[in-house]
């Protein structure tokens, strides 16, 4: 995991339990929040495989409806951006690849992002790619009761880390990887032990 992001971490704590894994940032840009009915319009994976090789998987995607406009003005991403692009179901081949056996790091990834690429799944009618662990930034900024808002952004300006493209996947994505190692880097003793002893005392 060495390669992460341009050798970011390179410069940062590293903690044990992630040694020699493959560690992905992992969001989507959507229609909307609920993902029975609305439909991915981005998505990204960026990080770092076991041998520090960098990986970095991201699209557009057709949602296969309009764009609503609050969307848009959100992640800023119109009908005319997605316009002869692929569906998500294109796509899955390669990102269920890139997930599998990955450590996944999102922001409010488990109620979200997740939650959109399980149903996708199940509209395709394959199984979701099964990771080796997912780390919610958000759920463990909770548990650590790190003080101040929660949201990825004001996260972020507390760690020092630009957002300048914000809710675009890649971007968020990226920073959500940062943001990680900005909090292992500060409450190290919290990130003891083995992958599953991390997991099951932040993410559980």
């Amino acid at each position: 995991m060495r390669g992460f992001i341009g050798g970011a971490v390179d410069r940062m704590y590293v903690p044990m339990f992630l040694d020699g894994l493959k560690v992905l940032g992992f969001d989507l840009e959507t229609t909307g929040f609920d993902p029975r009915s609305e439909r991915i319009v981005e998505f990204a994976l960026v990080g770092s495989d076991v041998d520090g090789s960098h990986i970095n998987i991201q699209s557009l995607v057709h949602p296969g409806r309009k764009i609503p406009r609050n969307a848009t003005e959100v992640h800023g991403i119109t009908d005319s951006d997605v316009r002869g692009v692929g569906n998500f179901e294109s796509h899955l081949k390669d990102i269920s690849e890139a997930i599998a056996d990955s450590v996944i790091v999102g922001h409010n990834v488990l109620n979200f992002d997740w939650r959109f690429l399980e149903m996708e799944c199940m509209r395709a009618g394959v199984e979701v790619p099964i990771p080796r662990a997912i780390l919610d930034t958000l759920v463990i900024s909770r548990r650590l009761m790190i003080p101040g808002r929660h949201r990825l952004g004001d996260l972020c300006q507390k760690f020092g880390i630009p957002m300048d493209r914000a809710h675009r996947a890649d971007a968020d994505a990226g920073a959500t990887l940062l943001l990680l190692w900005k909090i292992m880097r500060s409450y190290p003793e919290k990130f003891e032990g083995t992958l599953d002893d991390v997991v099951d005392s932040l993410t559980n």
